[in-house]
């Protein structure tokens, strides 16, 4: 028995060395180990000398009519031969475009065998047009390097306009490719100016008189998903009009004189493909370029900057969370601190405000030099009301706090907002409405000024802290400042999972500090309070009962729960119900506390 269990745990180990060899075996003949096939995916192969682009009986217009994804090997030369062309094409095709994605690494798309002038097209996604039967040429400049590259054919009707037919950028004269431009803050796509069908051309009304329409798509990868199988994935969802309009979004901004230039703004660790839909409404036709792709980051190079790695701000993130948290729950900070920095946050977002009233892009130099000294005109006024007029300074702090919340609610629901005529009034006027609702109402369930700046500085910390974009809003309404045209650039939030984590845990955390605030009150919370004051009565209240000021009480309590109300004198019991015959004397924790405040006048007396 013994003798034939060991029989049959060496033929299954050997079974499975057997297999694995026979797939290891199998990966290394199919190009590098970083190069994979899904379930269901096109078919991966390595290249021939030739590889034979037919143009099938049943053809679909306007459509992929061929697409299949090979690796070709180092320094290679692989001739592309369209072929059937003539015989299956017949009057309804006008022409041919062949593509030719690259994942990481260049490639060549040329009309020769060797690179000649005017001949060939280099990058990661690029094209050629062909009339009829013919061959092109992908060229592997890499020496050590095999390229996983996708090979698409695409077949257009007659009536369709030529992409790039007027290219005045591009070496090669009809250039069917984007040209895209990453900056440090946005993603600049020019589209070269296409011609009509050549059956409509009429000597020079081909270009520049031509009634043409351009349309801008994209679509955006899965956030830190830097997989070659994402990335073909994507380029295929905007490769023909149909995908476009179903998977992909609009960009319907462009620049008032630029009809052909599209802006976007940079999405950090992820990757967006861009393309253009160019329509003929007087002959019915259309056409796209080939697709466009770039990360907005460098996975390759440093794949850390992507996922926002910084570890130092994650740090100081956290240590300002727990600071927070402790504000929320104790109001350890006094008044004469956070009435300033609210005043310095309010006069920073003003001035933002005011600066793009302006209307022209500022040097990075000008902007910073405005806004700190804005701060500390903020932070000087902000002393002086917590001094002179608190009430005052509790009003503005509920302010800010509206602003911000319209801020972020705009920007996550629609990354323009800013395009919207006078939203900067909307988002002042909503503003000041919420200001005032959390200074009268929200006083009644302890939101007072501890728990409003220990909340907004938990939100952008917790943000951080994810990586998360719910700071999108705040960071889009800087860069209009010195970014020329802004007002043109496309902005999608993006929002996604970690921004839905980082959400929920800002709302989770703040709900725990609420309760343990209400568990925890000490006697004084200084900068709060439970009620509302009329301001220029507040300076004679406190100096005609000091103790009754300082002292404040959560109206959420429980008049009977005696566990939140030992805090008397080394957590003595507090009577909460004291009757004398049938006299209630104490029928609430509000009564305790009075009662308090005489014993310890009688005290010190």
């Amino acid at each position: 028995m013994t003798s034939c269990l060991s029989k049959g745990l060496f033929f299954l180990l050997y079974t499975i060395v057997f297999v694995s060899c026979g797939v290891f075996s199998f990966a290394s003949q199919n190009g590098t180990e970083d190069i994979h096939s899904s379930t269901g995916a096109p078919t991966l192969e390595m290249v021939r000398e030739v590889i034979e682009l037919a143009v099938p009986v049943h053809k679909k217009m306007n459509d992929i009519n061929d697409y299949r994804e090979i690796i070709l090997p180092p320094y290679s030369n692989t001739r592309i031969a369209l072929s059937n062309y003539s015989r299956n094409a017949g009057e309804n095709v006008g022409y041919a475009l062949v593509q030719l994605h690259a994942f990481e690494f260049n490639v060549t798309l040329s009309y020769n065998s060797t690179i000649v002038d005017g001949g060939h097209l280099t990058g990661q996604n690029i094209g050629l047009l062909l009339y009829g039967d013919g061959d092109l040429y992908a060229l592997n400049l890499n020496p050590k390097q095999p390229v996983w590259v996708a090979l698409v054919l695409m077949l257009y009707n007659q009536s369709a306009p030529v992409p790039g037919g007027c290219n005045l950028e591009f070496p090669v004269e009809v250039s069917p490719i984007l040209n895209v431009t990453l900056t440090s803050e946005v993603i600049i796509v020019d589209t070269p100016a296409a011609s009509v069908a050549h059956q409509f051309r009429n000597g020079p009304n081909g270009c520049g008189k031509a009634r043409l329409q351009y349309e801008s798509y994209y679509i955006q990868m899965p956030a830190h998903d830097f997989s070659q199988r994402s990335y073909f994935g994507a380029i295929r969802s905007l490769i023909s009009y149909a995908n476009a309009n179903s998977s992909g979004r609009q960009n319907s901004l462009h620049a008032p004189l630029q009809i052909n230039r599209h802006e976007y703004g940079r999405l950090n660790g992820r990757g967006m493909v861009f393309v253009t839909a160019v329509i003929d409404p007087v002959h019915r036709g259309f056409s796209l370029y080939v697709p466009a792709h770039t990360y907005s980051c460098q996975p390759f190079i440093n794949e850390a900057e992507c996922y926002g790695l910084n570890i130092p701000l994650r740090v100081f993130a956290v240590i300002l969370t727990i600071f927070a948290v402790v504000e929320i729950v104790v109001g350890w900070i006094p008044s004469v601190v956070k009435c300033p920095i609210c005043m310095a946050c309010m006069s920073v977002l003003l001035s933002i405000e005011y600066l793009d009233w302006l209307g022209k892009p500022l040097p990075p130099q000008t902007i910073i030099t405005c806004l700190v000294a804005m701060a500390i005109v903020g932070l000087l006024f902000g002393v002086l009301f917590s001094f002179l007029a608190p009430i005052t300074g509790r009003v503005i702090c509920s302010f800010l706090t509206g602003y911000l919340i319209l801020q972020t609610m705009f920007g996550l629901i629609d990354g323009n907002f800013y395009n919207m005529p006078n939203i900067s009034l909307y988002i002042v006027l909503g503003a000041t409405l919420i200001g005032l609702a959390l200074s009268i109402m929200l006083p009644i369930v302890l939101i007072t000024r501890s728990v409003i700046l220990g909340a907004i500085c938990m939100f952008y910390t917790i943000n951080t802290i994810f990586g998360a974009q719910l700071d999108y809003p705040l960071r889009h309404s800087v860069r209009r400042l010195y970014v020329e045209n802004y007002r043109y650039v496309h902005a999608d939030p993006s929002l996604d999972g970690n921004d839905a984590v980082a959400l929920a845990t800002f709302v989770f955390t703040m709900v725990v500090c609420l309760f343990l605030r209400s568990r925890y009150q000490s006697d004084e919370v200084q900068g709060d309070y439970s009620r509302i004051e009329i301001p220029c009565h507040g300076l004679a209240r406190r100096r005609h009962d000091d103790d009754e000021d300082r002292i404040e009480r959560s109206t959420v309590i429980a008049a009977d729960d005696t566990a939140a109300y030992q805090r008397f004198v080394n957590e003595q019991t507090v009577i909460t119900r004291w009757t004398s015959g049938d006299d209630d004397v104490f029928e609430s924790p509000q009564t305790n506390s009075r009662f308090f405040r005489v014993l310890r006048r009688t005290a010190r007396s």
